[in-house]
This record gives structure tokens, sequence and C-alpha cells, in this order.
């Protein structure tokens, strides 16, 4: 597939949208997809293209949209942050907002949650972090290491949060039904079992059980 534009000549700071349509031309160039077959590819999807309108899209001669991104990403077998993110060999800068110019490496670890951008909250971009998203080992010097655990300890704080008030929930239900029930196998067996989550020692418990069988023999 004849590219509309060469890449490779294009000087100065990418546009995100620059950007992500350079990725559709070079990974359809990698795949070996002509329009025709990406067009085809959307279509079994249920996303209904003219390979002309595709064409235009990639083109950059009409806007894509988001909804459109997506639908290509689903169709090439590829994440949306394959058609997001800068190759590693390359060196130009990209200019997310039109104040804001940084470096490829920068801005991939803006998209994936890895840092935020020069100026921006650090408190918003840890609250805000990416859902699922895992963010990697962290190399580099040690102030950018600390930056680096500041935000994967904000991002988790939350999930923390949950999942403890989870626990402390089934430890008063198991508590209650434990005092006011009638206890059975099962039931106790799932109290040790969130005892042990909760790094409660029970054994201090079966050995005064012990000790009283022993006594009472």
């Amino acid at each position: 597939m004849a590219r509309p534009n060469s890449d490779t000549a294009a000087t100065g700071p990418l546009t995100p949208a620059e950007l992500v349509l350079q990725r559709i031309r070079t990974i359809c160039e990698t795949q070996g997809l002509s329009m025709s077959t990406l067009a085809q590819r959307l279509a079994d999807q249920g996303f209904v293209i003219s390979d002309n309108r595709l064409w235009n899209l990639v083109s950059g001669r009409t806007k894509l949209h988001v909804d459109t991104l997506f639908a290509i990403a689903a169709a090439l077998g590829v994440s949306p942050l394959a058609l997001q993110t800068m190759p590693l060999d390359d060196t130009r800068e990209v200019q997310p907002a039109p104040g804001v110019q940084v470096s490829a490496s920068r801005f991939n670890s803006w998209v994936i949650g890895t840092e935020p951008l020069p100026g921006a909250s650090k408190t918003s971009y840890a609250e805000f972090h990416p859902y699922g998203a895992q963010i990697g080992r962290v190399r580099g010097d040690l102030d950018e290491r600390a930056r680096g655990l500041a935000m994967l300890l904000a991002s988790r704080a939350e999930e923390a949060a949950s999942a403890a008030e989870l626990l402390r929930q089934q430890a008063l239900s198991y508590a209650a039904t434990l005092l006011n029930g009638e206890p059975s196998e099962d039931l106790l067996r799932s109290a040790e079992a969130l005892s042990h989550r909760l790094g409660i020692d029970v054994s201090a418990i079966d050995r005064a059980d012990d000790s009283r069988s022993g006594a009472s023999e």
C-alpha cells in the first residue's frame, strides 16, 4: 500500500492525529494490508466504511473520530495504544497540546500511565490512573524511581482501601455469626481462611482447645 505522505520525511513535532495516522499506515504496511482489505475487516466487525472514505481518513484528508480509531485497532488486531504511542527508535517530538512539546519517550510515558506531562498535577495523574494499567519497572536515577513508585502507590491506594473494607465487612460478618449462631465446620474453615489472609495466628485457639481436651481426659 503506497503511503499518501512520507512518514520518514516529516519534520517538526507530530500532533496526536498525525501520530495515529502514521501508526495506522505503518501497521497496515507491516501486515501487507491494502485499504480494501482493511475496509473489509472493518465491515466484518460491523463497521461499514467505503475504501475511498477509509483512504481519506488514513491520509488525513478527513478527521478520524475516536470510534473509528478503536474500530481500526480492532480490525488490525492491535491495542489502541499501539496507534497512540511512538516507536522506540523514533526521535521526533510530539505536541499533545499547542503549548506542550515533549520527546517521544515522555509522550509514551504519559499515554501508558507512567509519568504526567511537564507541569501537570501529579496528584490528579495518579488519582485517575488508567484502570488495569500495569506500570512496568521504572528505570533511571533515584528521583525518577521515586516518582515512579509514588505513582504506583497512589494509583493502587483506592484499590487497597476497597479491598480492606471488604475484608473488614467479611470479618465482622463471620464474628457475628460465630458468636450468635451455631458454628459449622464449613463456617469455621472459612473464618480461619479469612484469619490467615488478615495475618491472624489461630494456632493459639487450637492449643487452648487441645489443652482443654487434655484436661477433661
